[in-house]
């Protein structure tokens, strides 16, 4: 995996800046529309963008930014990885309740400060080692729903985790760039508006390089695959 090529290679798209731009147009309209479907609409848009984009990245096309056409199939592709991603996220609702719950009882007093750090401190742990453990997953079932176009990828959880944690050198490097990954597109993001929106805009190429190249690493054996031609 190159950490930086996962910046870069983008430029050899002479399209790339038009592309980017819609990327970056229907991501700042799902942040204000966020509360409302259409929100859901382009969050979707943007995920069936990135399944194409693995696609492409996976049949080894020169230039795999896809154009924006053919949305109702981005957004059949995206709402079904926009469904497994909320189905991932479930267990995450528990901690979340708890720390709601009990945020009140906080206070400045010695008592309520106790009972924050108390919560925190059985919270977050929990909080990063279900990502940890969910996030390479992911990145493993979103690679192989681009081929395959079946959403039941996401959910054969016990040959996600064993492919993954076979190949835990691989993993953690993965992990590793997508943090440094994540550091970037956040610094970019409190950019008031223009950051905002060229954050997940530039997500979705960095975060689908790094996904196929970790899918293609860490897979034991050739899986099937649709015979259809690359999404451009």
């Amino acid at each position: 995996m190159d950490i930086t090529k996962a910046f870069t290679y983008i430029l050899d798209d002479r399209e790339w800046a038009s592309k980017l731009a819609i990327s970056a147009g229907i991501a700042l309209a799902s942040l204000v529309f966020s509360i409302v479907l259409v929100g859901f609409a382009g969050w979707a848009l943007l995920l069936g963008y990135l399944v194409e984009l693995i696609r492409n990245l996976n049949a080894n096309v020169p230039t795999p930014l896809p154009r924006w056409d053919k949305f109702s199939d981005k957004l059949r592709r995206g709402g079904n990885v926009l469904a497994a991603l909320i189905v991932y996220n479930l267990p995450l609702l528990l901690p979340t309740c708890c720390y709601i719950t009990t945020s009140g009882f906080w206070g400045d007093n010695f008592i309520g400060s106790a009972i924050g750090y108390l919560v925190m401190c059985c919270i977050l742990p929990l909080v990063l080692a279900y990502n940890l453990i969910t996030w390479p997953m992911f990145a493993l079932a979103i690679v192989r729903y681009a081929e395959e176009d079946n959403i039941g990828v996401f959910f054969q959880f016990g040959d996600l985790f064993s492919t993954v944690y076979r190949h835990m050198s691989d993993t953690l490097q993965w992990a590793v760039f997508m943090v440094i990954a994540n550091i970037v597109l956040g610094i970019l993001f409190v950019v008031p508006c223009i950051g905002q929106a060229a954050a997940p805009a530039l997500a979705v190429p960095i975060y689908g390089y790094l996904a196929s190249q970790f899918a293609n690493r860490i897979e034991d054996m050739p899986r099937p695959k649709r015979k259809r031609p690359a999404l451009r």
